[in-house]
Order: C-alpha cells, then structure tokens, then sequence
C-alpha cells in the first residue's frame, strides 16, 4: 500500500485528518508516524489530529473512533473531532441513524446529528458524559518562574487543567501552557484551558486551550465542556443554561445537565485527496 484516501475536516478551526481503516490496512505499529507525518504544517496534508474510523470491537458500538495527535501520542476523546466524525459516517451511510454509538478510549461517546435539507448534517450535539475532578479552584505551584496559580484539574475522558482568569492578557499563554501541561502533577501529561468569564453574562465565556501533544489550537470541544463544567462547579453557571464558548475559531454550545454535559457546534468537509506513504 502506497496511497492512503483521506478526509480533511473542521469544527471551529480545529482540523482533522480522517482515514477510513475499517478494513484494517494500516498496520498497528505504523499509525502513530502516521500521525506524526501527515500532521505537520507545510510539510505534509496538517492537522491538529488524525482520526481513525475502524470497526467497533462489540455489538455495543456502531463505529470505532481513534484518535492521536501530532505528536505520535494518543488521545482519549476529543470534541471537536468527535462532531467531524459523526459527520463523516452519517453523511457516507456508515451509520444511518441519529444516534450514533462511537467506542473510544474513553468508552461511549453518542452524537446526534442535526439533519437538513438532501440529508446533509448542520450541526452535532455530543453528549460529553460527567466530570471527575481531582482539584477544584486550588492553589497550584507550577515552576520557580511562573510561580502559583489557582487552577482546577479534571478528567472528561481525557485530561484538562482549567485556570480562570480576568483577561487573557495576564497570562503567557503557550508558557504556562506548556509548563503546565508536562508538570509532574500530570504524569500522562494535561490540557490546558484559560477561561475569561463575561462579567455581564454568565452563559458566555472565552476559552483558549494548550492541547496536549498539540500546543495552542483554534478551539477545543473537550476543553470548553471542561471550562463550563468548572464554572458550573463552583457556581458560575447554572444547570441547563446553555454557554456560548467563544473560541478563537468559533463559538460552541455547552449545556450542564443532572446527567452530565452536552456540546453542539459546526463540522465541516474541507476537502478529501490521496496521499503516497512510501510503503
């Protein structure tokens, strides 16, 4: 095998590379140079991540989604990703329901799909499942020269950091970011999202995300469910009132529920090629 068919996708600027694997053609062991390869910039196709679409391993799944990150290493789940790949197998017939029941690392994510006209999917909703938090709001020492910061760590699936700030002004975004993503505290290592609360308006916010393997992206689906789910925590935002997420590539939807949180926003098609591997 020479040449692999792709797909390149979007959801508010986070872009990904989607490969159909479902018959298994791409050997194990090669996936994450893969990733690593095709994900540079200017380079090769670029992308802040490669998706996978493989069979699922249980009657309890329609589809299996993989996803690893520019650096070869991967990730548990992503928003963002998940919304592109929900678009992706419903509009190719892969899943021909609403509801589409996606295996992950970090077990069952379901997205509904929003259908318009000529069966083309405009939006998704992702149920996002239920925090764990592991510090809410505490005094974190990050290294000698950034010093102390309040921060709240949680698992959403996959990991994040959430520091709450006045303005993105008062912190170095890809510093601390980075500092913190590789601290000691988070031995498999973190994401990191900055929050900027609307003083006027609860149900918006500003987030800017460091992304594990990745660095600094254009938005981050897990990330500003993470971000509302803190706020929630700790009083910010009430229950089913749902929070515009202004992000540097767009805006997404966040609802708390009693059973957990939920994320809508855009997927979009950017355009599909072929790509010689060598092999």
């Amino acid at each position: 095998m020479a040449t692999i068919h792709f797909t390149k996708l979007q959801g508010c600027g986070n872009d990904y590379i989607l490969i159909d694997d479902r018959a298994a053609r791409i050997p194990e062991h090669r996936k994450s140079a893969l990733a690593r390869r095709l994900c540079q910039r200017r380079f090769a196709v670029g992308a802040d991540g490669l998706l996978f679409l493989g069979e699922p391993t249980s009657t309890s799944f329609d589809v299996q989604m993989r996803i690893f990150n520019p650096d070869g290493s991967e990730a548990e789940m992503c928003g963002n990703g998940m919304r592109c790949f929900a678009r992706y197998v419903y509009e190719r017939g892969i899943v021909r329901t609403q509801r589409i029941r996606v295996e992950t690392l970090a077990g069952l994510i379901v997205p509904e799909v929003a259908v318009g006209p000529a069966g083309m999917v405009t939006s998704v909703r992702v149920f996002m499942g239920t925090p764990v938090f592991d510090r809410l709001d505490e005094q974190f020492r990050v290294n000698d020269a950034i010093g102390e910061l309040k921060l709240t760590s949680l698992s959403l699936g996959n990991p994040h950091a959430i520091l709450i700030l006045n303005s993105f002004e008062d912190v170095d975004v890809d510093k601390v970011g980075k500092a913190i993503e590789s601290h000691p505290a988070f031995p498999n290592r973190t994401n990191v999202d900055f929050v900027v609360r609307n003083a006027e308006k609860s149900s918006e916010i500003s987030v800017r995300t460091y992304e594990r393997g990745v660095g600094e992206t254009l938005s981050c689906g897990t990330g500003s469910t993470a971000s509302v789910l803190t706020l929630h925590a700790l009083g910010y935002v009430p229950l089913h009132e749902p929070v515009v997420v202004h992000t540097l590539g767009g805006d997404l939807l966040v609802e708390v529920t009693e059973e957990g949180a939920y994320l809508q926003g855009p997927a979009e098609v950017v355009y599909e090629g072929e790509v010689d591997v060598g092999w």
